[in-house]
């Protein structure tokens, strides 16, 4: 695995042109529109929107593969259903219920992810039922802590992050097409496959054993697969969220994760949570 050399902070802020990602199947909560309107600037915004497919890896890859043919540097992904703080700390709060102080009520979603030069960002949220947890790596046992305390200005390193609210520079997409050429555009038809669930890194180590065709023994070979299968069963087990699996990806070709403890996003359920 190559890794690849981290962008300067710098160079991320010189380009802020956000594409707007929206992997949307039906309706969309009216909160949602509105603050994605609130926030709209056509001068260095745009919408793309992935809508009616039921399986949503299809929708994001649909979209990310979109996204990298425009000149766009940043991609930012919004689900239907997500309560995005707009500037306005009076109006989240009383649209959400969570009371959060004006600190962290007032922020600008997309200004606040690019803030922090991470090609890799989502903000804070939590499941949709009352005792949700929040929706990255380690939020379960972080759960009950967040939600005495609140958000707070941190940037966390995470193994994953969920992709209801994320920002993720293009960087991030051709890294992992480089790393696993397989789920590239190229290979699938000009429709990439970062978010499709799959066992990648097995899948990746039969192909080269293949490619190579190499005098290696049945013990050899054997010893290889059995060392593929291993680490997918970490990075790329059947059944992992595609949230996940492009956060694991994105890991591999050499891009942190990260979840911003400060942004927190209401989730519309049945109501609003979290529950505070």
């Amino acid at each position: 695995m190559s890794l690849t050399v981290p962008l300067d902070p710098e160079v991320l802020h010189e380009n802020r042109r956000i594409l707007i990602a929206l992997p949307w199947y039906k309706s969309a909560n009216p909160l949602t529109s509105f603050s994605l309107l609130a926030m709209m600037d056509r001068r260095r915004m745009a919408v793309s929107l992935g809508f009616g497919d039921a399986f949503i890896a299809h929708s994001r890859n649909k979209l990310a593969s979109n996204f990298l043919s425009t000149d766009f540097e940043w991609l930012g992904m919004v689900d239907d259903d997500m309560v995005l703080p707009i500037g306005d700390a009076k109006w989240f709060n009383s649209h959400t219920g969570l009371n959060l102080p004006d600190k962290f009520a007032g922020l600008h979603t997309f200004d606040r992810l690019l803030s922090h030069g991470k090609t890799l960002v989502g903000a804070t949220y939590f499941g949709r039922w009352r005792a949700g947890h929040p929706v990255f790596d380690g939020g379960k046992e972080m759960e009950t802590h967040l939600r005495k305390r609140g958000p707070v200005d941190e940037v966390r390193p995470v193994r994953w992050v969920g992709t209801g609210c994320v920002l993720i520079h293009r960087s991030v997409f051709l890294d992992i097409e480089k790393t696993f050429p397989f789920l590239s555009r190229e290979a699938n038809g000009g429709q990439g496959q970062w978010f499709t669930s799959s066992e990648h890194d097995l899948y990746w180590a039969a192909e080269k054993i293949i490619e190579r065709n190499a005098n290696q023994t049945v013990d050899e070979i054997l010893r290889e697969l059995e060392a593929a299968k291993l680490k997918a069963k970490r990075h790329s087990v059947l059944g992992t969220g595609e949230d996940v699996q492009m956060c694991i990806r994105a890991t591999q070709a050499g891009h942190q994760p990260h979840v911003d403890l400060g942004l927190w996003c209401g989730h519309v359920g049945g109501c609003v949570y979290p529950i505070r």
